[in-house]
C-alpha cells in the first residue's frame, strides 16, 4: 500500500486539491462552509506575488512616464535651442546693421566738409600682400568714379583710384611701395612723401635732417599732388631715425586708417575746398 501511494504520489496529491477545492466550492456555494482554512493560507502565500506584481506594474509605469517625460524634455529643449540660434542670429543681425549705421553716419557728416562730389562705396575685395597692396571698391565709371580720384574715411586717407571699371574700381593704397602721398608734418609744417617700404612697412621719406620731426608728430595731406584734399589725416609718426651718413631721416609711419577695419570709404576728386583740419 505504501509503495502504491509512492509510486502515484503525485496524481494523487492532484487528485486530493481538485476534491478539495471542489468541496470548498460547493459549500462555500451552498453557505455550508462557516470556517474557510484554506483561504487565509493561500490568501498567505499569494500577498507575497501580488506586492511583487505590483511593484514590478509600478516601476515599468513609471519607466514608461520617465521616458515620455523625458522625451518631452529632449523635443523642448531642442525647440529652445533652436528658439536661442534664432535669437543670436537676430542679435547679430541687428548689431551688424547698427554698427553699419553709425559707420554712414560718421561718414556722412565727414562728407559735409568735401566737395558734393563724393562717392560711397564698399570695399569688396582685398589683395594687399608684401609686394602689392590695394583693395576692390563697389562703385565704378557708372557711378561716377574716375582715375585718379583719392579714397578716404573719416580716420584719414585710404589711397588712390589705379583703375576703373563700369561697376568697380581698383584702389592703390598708401602702405604700397608704388604710392606717393604729399604730406606735411601738422606741427612743423615740414613736408614729404609717405609710401609704402618693403623694409619698413609705412614711410615718410625726403624729410631733410635739419628738420624738427619726433614720435607721435601727425601727417596730413598737404594739398598739393592734385589728388587728395589739404588736411585729411594720413598717419603718425612712429620711428625717428638719422644714419651717420645721408641728407633724409628715416622716419617710420603708422597709417591712420586700417584696412582690415574698413568697410566703407568715400570717394572724393581734389577739386574744391579743403578737408577740416
Amino acid at each position: 500500500m505504501l509503495a502504491f501511494f509512492r509510486k502515484y504520489q503525485i496524481p494523487l496529491s492532484c487528485c486530493f486539491c481538485i476534491v478539495l477545492s471542489l468541496y470548498i466550492m460547493t459549500a462555500a456555494a451552498r453557505g455550508q462552509l462557516k470556517n474557510d482554512p484554506v483561504g487565509p493560507l493561500l490568501l498567505w502565500l499569494i500577498r507575497p506575488l501580488q506586492i511583487a506584481a505590483h511593484s514590478t506594474t509600478s516601476w515599468i509605469k513609471g519607466l514608461q512616464e520617465s521616458h515620455l517625460t523625458a522625451a518631452g524634455y529632449k523635443a523642448e529643449n531642442e525647440r529652445l535651442r533652436k528658439r536661442i540660434l534664432e535669437l543670436e542670429m537676430e542679435r547679430n543681425r541687428f548689431l551688424e546693421a547698427e554698427a553699419t549705421n553709425q559707420q554712414l553716419r560718421h561718414l556722412l557728416d565727414f562728407r559735409s566738409h568735401l566737395p558734393a562730389a563724393g562717392i560711397t562705396a564698399s570695399i569688396i575685395a582685398n589683395s594687399a600682400s608684401n609686394w602689392f597692396q590695394s583693395c576692390s571698391i563697389d562703385k565704378g565709371t557708372a557711378d561716377g568714379v574716375r582715375k585718379g580720384m583719392s579714397v578716404v574715411t573719416p580716420l584719414g586717407v585710404v589711397g588712390r583710384v589705379v583703375d576703373v571699371a563700369a561697376r568697380s574700381a581698383k584702389v592703390l593704397l598708401l602702405t604700397d611701395p608704388n604710392s606717393g602721398i604729399d604730406v606735411m608734418v601738422q606741427r612743423t609744417r615740414a613736408r614729404g612723401i609717405v609710401s609704402g617700404s618693403l623694409e619698413n612697412g609705412t614711410v615718410l621719406k625726403y624729410i631733410k635732417r635739419t628738420e624738427d620731426v619726433q614720435v607721435g608728430d601727425r601727417l596730413i595731406t598737404s594739398g598739393l599732388d592734385g589728388v587728395f584734399l589739404k588736411g585729411l589725416m594720413v598717419g603718425t609718426v612712429t620711428k625717428v631715425r638719422k644714419e651717420s651718413l645721408g641728407l633724409f631721416q628715416v622716419i617710420e609711419v603708422m597709417p591712420a586708417v586700417s584696412l582690415a577695419r574698413t568697410e566703407i570709404v568715400l570717394v572724393v576728386s581734389a577739386e574744391g575746398r579743403s578737408a577740416a583740419k
